[in-house]
């Protein structure tokens, strides 16, 4: 009867503790000892690589709360899988479309950065030419007055004669200048209006595709980078490295057990806001991992440690 009874008492907290175990084992399981899973080869990136984006999510968690929550090992059941789907084909196409609309902006300023060399070019050109009319219309109406004076008198004597010749080829020279100057500026004028009007085209062709990239791509939606499935991660899209270790570090942070937390610029936040930052933790952040995790190991999370580590 005895033995019966301790029979039956050693079932039953073996049961109790199996439900202990089960019921929060998925509470800030650390260290969560996991590894990189499958990659979709439509992924531009390998798993070397992918364990150092995923390194630094595991310091951003660690370097903050000064203890080790995450253990890389191969043979982990803990996974962290990259699936392919229309999210990265969406994210893929986001990129290149940003490539391209970063050369139509490159080339947009390569255009109006020569429109206003040339404009400054012909800026110096029209004040130097109108400075050399305005003296060459001085010297003429000298002349004419010469000349002029001369006639009154019935003539010019020889060597005033050969002079007035001579500034007369002068004069005459001086006006081919001017003549092949004011050419020269309207042609210029001309390019300028050219270059102008192209880098008009290239702006309203540049606003118009960014008016269809905000359209495609501008919206914010739910954290959909990524999510966590209880026994692993899955890894839909990411544009960056950035933008990798950051769903990377989210998902680890539901792993513990955290859920969503407020303030937009928090890792723990429902929505993925700048997509290219450092990833970083709040105070909103911490706070929600102190909740769970507390500031030190407890009891209960040792025994699920070594109960883990037995097994």
């Amino acid at each position: 009867m005895g033995k019966t009874y301790l029979i039956s008492l050693l079932l039953t907290l073996a049961i109790a503790g199996a439900y202990w175990y089960q019921s929060n084992s998925a509470v800030c399981p650390v260290p969560l000892t996991y590894r990189i899973g499958n990659i979709d080869g439509s992924f531009n990136i390998e798993k070397e690589e992918a364990k150092q984006y995923a390194k630094v999510a595991e310091d951003l968690w660690e370097s903050r709360v000064d203890r080790d929550l995450f253990v890389y090992d191969e043979t982990a059941e803990f996974v962290i899988d990259f699936v392919f789907d229309e999210r990265q084909q969406t994210a893929d196409s986001q990129v290149a479309l940003n490539n391209t609309l970063d050369q139509q902006r490159a080339e947009n300023e390569k255009v109006m950065e020569t429109v206003k060399k040339l404009q400054a070019e012909y800026e110096s050109l029209l004040a130097n030419h109108q400075a050399k009319v305005k003296a060459y219309e001085a010297d003429l109406y000298e002349y004419n007055t010469t000349v002029n004076k001369y006639n009154d008198q019935g003539g010019a004597p020889p060597a005033v004669f050969e002079k007035l010749q001579s500034d007369l080829k002068s004069l005459d020279r001086e006006a081919k200048k001017i003549a092949d100057t004011a050419k020269e500026l309207n042609d210029l004028v001309s390019e300028i209006n050219r270059l102008a009007d192209r880098g008009n085209e290239l702006v309203e062709q540049y606003n118009q595709e960014v008016r269809e990239y905000n359209k495609e791509f501008g919206f914010i939606g739910e954290f959909t980078q990524g999510d966590y499935q209880g026994d692993s991660i899955h890894v839909y899209k990411f544009s960056s490295g950035n933008e990798l270790s950051t769903v990377v570090a989210h998902e680890l942070g539901h792993a513990l057990g955290i859920d969503h937390v407020e303030g937009s610029s928090s890792l723990m936040y429902y929505l993925l806001q700048d997509t290219g930052a450092t990833p970083t933790l709040t105070t909103n952040d911490l706070k929600a991992y102190y909740e769970v995790c507390g500031a030190r190991e407890t009891f209960g999370q040792k025994v699920r440690r070594v109960i883990r580590e037995f097994y």
